[in-house]
């Protein structure tokens, strides 16, 4: 995949002038970042961008990520969140939260091979006592 980034501008003191992430989204999972500057249209084309607060989680689009980072494979939801996939598989259904518990670890019992005795408790001496009591 070509690198869709703009090269880093900066600014005559050596900082870099700050630059817009967007993702782009398919069924609901980021599929691609890339950066642009505040004053250039995603570099997307062929994807037409979501309406803030109303994103589809069937088919394309394009967000602009504010205020976290997107890495390829976050869910996102309807309303433009991101969030770990944590395991699912699945996009998140219209209206659940982007912060809502992952996919919990498989619990696997675990039982003694043979009746455990309980160890005896150390014997704790008593306190020395200064001479003369």
């Amino acid at each position: 995949m070509e690198n869709l980034d703009d090269p880093v501008i900066t600014t005559a003191t050596g900082y870099a002038i700050p630059r817009t992430a967007w993702a782009r989204i398919r069924d609901g999972f980021v599929v691609a970042i890339a950066h642009t500057y505040d004053h250039l249209k995603h570099p997307f084309d062929e994807v037409a961008g979501a309406k803030p607060g109303n994103v589809p989680l069937q088919g394309e689009t394009v967000i602009r990520v504010t205020g976290s980072n997107a890495a390829v494979g976050h869910l996102v939801n309807s309303k433009g969140n991101l969030t770990p996939a944590e395991g699912r598989t699945t996009a998140h259904s219209p209206g659940q939260p982007a912060y809502h518990e992952g996919v919990a670890p498989e619990v696997i019992p675990v039982s003694p091979s043979e009746e455990a005795e309980p160890e005896p408790a150390p014997e704790i001496p008593p306190p020395d006592k200064p001479e003369g009591e």
